[in-house]
């Protein structure tokens, strides 16, 4: 039995295989755990100075049967450095990877919160978010005597199971009602849309399409609905650069949109592929048609009434955040939560607790003026 600590990119792509075994074996992965998300994520966003790998990997009779995929980001309080333990990446489940088919996952997970434990020298606090309730990492964190106080509730997540219903007739009886299908009809019969679905492999200029709406749709709520705090993702040259690795010649990556006929794109839901789920992580749509209300309802019926028809995609997963709207389309979600914990020997953290506690004080006293 034995825990290995990874810091270096040259050992992260030497555990390609490793990794890529766990994640098949490990029901509760999500893409977010794969290889290739993190690896691509790291080569972008670790060549920041104030990021430092830190994967756990463990091993039983020599076999590596764990991977805990982790870094230290270091956030500079200008007073005071924090060090924070946190998962590679950033996406809407995280967990570790493993392989429980000949140990129990408590004792495996047991293992590498030790061996974090053993790290604290290394770390002013541990903040692991997006633990999904099915997950065995986060049932071994609420059972845990010392873990379960600094386990909260952080969000949920709805999904679409095509699995619930016979048939979309069903699921359009259940769910639908007939405002959204006149929806549909209105915008069918004045642009004569045509619903698509394009992979990473199939079209090399998506991302440029797709960013070039995203950057209109956010200058449009900016400038005409007065929406200044709404950004884009596509701004960020680091967002950039991981995206268009992502995106090339990955099948994984799937593209839903509604389109005119002569090409212009109305509206479009960007997903990860992974284990017949959908992964929604982006959407945008064009201000040029921003006065047909609904044209996100149309796009999430055709998207759903695909779930029925392939083979390949069952579940449409909405993504972290408890909007009413995602609700409005499904029974079905799970609730994700985040751990939490200072390193209580690190004379850093005690400094930040403090400083923590003297701003919430101001803050509480501000307010309390304002309410007088």
């Amino acid at each position: 039995m034995d825990t290995k600590i990874i810091t270096d990119e040259e050992g992260f792509l030497q555990i390609r295989e490793d990794w890529e075994r766990l994640t098949d074996l490990d029901p509760d992965a999500t893409y977010y755990s794969t290889f290739e998300f993190n690896y691509s994520w790291w080569q972008v966003f670790g060549k920041d100075r104030n990021k430092q790998l830190f994967i756990l990997c463990h091993y039983r009779d020599n076999e590596m049967v764990a991977i805990a995929p982790l870094m230290i980001r270091v956030i500079d309080k200008k007073i005071v450095k924090c060090r924070v333990l946190s998962f590679l990446g950033k996406g809407d489940y995280f967990n570790f990877i493993i392989d429980s088919s000949t140990f129990k996952s408590a004792s495996i997970i047991r293992e590498l919160m030790n061996t974090i434990e053993k790290q604290a020298v290394q770390w002013d606090k541990i903040e692991l978010t997006h633990l999904r309730m099915e997950t065995q990492l986060l049932k071994y964190l609420m059972r845990h005597d010392r873990y379960s106080k600094h386990t909260e509730y952080l969000t949920s997540c709805a999904r679409v199971d095509s699995d619930d219903y016979e048939s979309f007739a069903d699921f359009e009886k259940e769910m639908l009602n007939t405002k959204l299908r006149r929806k549909k009809v209105k915008l069918k019969d004045e642009t004569g849309y045509r619903f698509r679905i394009v992979t990473g492999s199939e079209s090399d200029d998506m991302y440029d399409k797709i960013s070039r709406i995203h950057l209109q749709e956010k200058k449009y709520l900016n400038e005409v609905k007065g929406r200044r705090e709404r950004a884009s993702l596509f701004e960020d040259s680091y967002n950039e650069h991981f995206l268009k690795r992502m995106f090339k010649g990955n099948d994984k990556i799937l593209f839903f949109y509604l389109e005119t006929d002569d090409g212009d794109i109305i509206i479009y839901k960007c997903c990860y592929l992974y284990r017949n789920v959908l992964y929604g992580w982006n959407t945008g749509y064009s201000p040029k048609y921003s006065h047909y209300h609904g044209i996100s309802d149309v796009l999430l019926m055709e998207m759903i009434e695909s779930l029925f028809q392939s083979s390949c995609t069952k579940q449409l997963d909405f993504g972290a955040g408890t909007y009413s709207w995602k609700f409005r389309w499904t029974n079905r979600f799970s609730v994700s939560y985040s751990f939490t914990m200072w390193n209580e020997s690190s004379q850093q953290s005690r400094l930040l607790r403090l400083l923590t506690q003297s701003r919430d004080i101001l803050r509480a006293v501000k307010g309390l003026k304002n309410a007088l």
